[in-house]
């Protein structure tokens, strides 16, 4: 993973409010996704939850949720940038 893309992800994780999730979280979120695509990095399941489990313990329900939201997000820019 790209140094910056890695900042991001961090950012997410360590400032997001996981109880109730704020727009300002969902932003950070959007953002990495947006600098992941960037950087074209490929970030599996493993990666994106060790790197979020450094600042908070996200069930697997939680990680799986948060990982296809990301997909969801790399595929959508694939897509959009190819037109």
């Amino acid at each position: 993973m790209n140094e910056e893309t890695k900042i991001k992800l961090e950012a997410f994780a360590h400032l997001n409010n996981w109880s109730l999730p704020h727009p300002l979280d969902m932003e950070r979120f959007w953002e990495f996704v947006i600098e992941a695509h960037n950087n074209d990095d490929v970030i599996n399941r493993e990666i994106f939850c060790s790197t979020i489990r450094r600042f908070y313990q996200l069930s697997e329900q939680e990680a799986d949720k948060w990982f296809f939201r990301y997909e969801d997000g790399i595929e959508l820019l694939h897509v959009y940038t190819k037109s």
